[in-house]
């Protein structure tokens, strides 16, 4: 026997508004994935600090002998090789590419026309505005954080290879002259490989002004200091920035709720 009990209706649909603005709609879409990408930068850049440490270890442990198995040379970091400063440059090789394609995706996001569009209110041109300023200023000490590890793998990875083999360099070439062997290409000052097609970064932080290092050969302890510094003032503009993203999207937060 079927039972005769009363069906309660369905509720009705719930029908949400969803409310947005061009300063929401943009924070989501653009800076958010350029915030991604710089935290990210953060973690690969902090990798790279114990790395130096490895590296400065393995100088001062390993043999400072050439390739070729002779005598030892003079104590040199460049010259100096061992598995571990083998290792740690092979390590921080590793770190540059994706830092490299992180800042070169972020800077673009924030150069990105539509980024600053007018939006039809002053406040929120002006919020974004200094958004852009600010992650543009981390992106810049980020790109000089990249250029020191760079710089520094590509110095000791080419002083590797310029020493390597001297003790055979008598008996090829008939003395021990070292001139010619290894010369740098020169470079086109028309194209920077490093940022294709971005355009010069306003806040581009100039590493001779890093305190402590200067133009030419730097002590190993002074790069490591240097990028310390580095990240240090890093770590002050993104908080900085923080605190303009917070302020705005809780600005976006008070918006969708209403």
């Amino acid at each position: 026997m079927l039972s005769c009990m009363a069906v309660a209706p369905s509720p009705p649909p719930q029908i949400y508004h969803i409310i947005t603005t061009p300063l929401c709609a943009r924070l989501h879409e653009r800076v958010r994935p350029a915030v991604a990408l710089i935290l990210q930068n953060d973690s690969k850049i902090g990798k790279s600090a114990p790395l130096f440490h490895t590296y400065q270890r393995g100088v001062l442990t390993g043999p400072a002998t050439d390739s070729g198995g002779g005598a030892p040379l003079p104590y040199d970091s460049i010259n100096t090789q061992s598995p571990q400063t083998s290792m740690a440059l092979q390590q921080m090789s590793y770190l540059v590419s994706p830092i490299a394609q992180n800042l070169i995706a972020a800077q673009t996001m924030l150069d990105a026309h539509g980024l600053v569009e007018p939006t039809g209110n002053a406040g929120d041109d002006k919020t974004l505005a200094l958004i852009k300023e600010q992650l543009l200023q981390t992106v810049a000490f980020q790109s000089a954080s990249l250029d020191l590890v760079n710089g520094f793998v590509t110095t000791q990875q080419m002083g590797e290879l310029q020493h390597a083999g001297e003790t055979y360099i008598a008996s090829i070439q008939g003395g021990n002259d070292t001139q010619g062997i290894a010369t740098a290409p020169t470079p086109n000052p028309l194209e920077d490989p490093n940022a294709p097609g971005l355009s010069p970064n306003p806040y581009e932080v100039n590493l001779a002004a890093v305190p402590g290092l200067a133009l030419g050969y730097n002590p190993l302890s002074r790069v490591i200091d240097g990028l310390q510094w580095l990240r240090d003032e890093t770590d002050k503009r993104e908080a900085t920035a923080a605190a303009t993203l917070t302020s705005a999207m809780n600005q976006c937060n008070r918006t969708a709720s209403k």
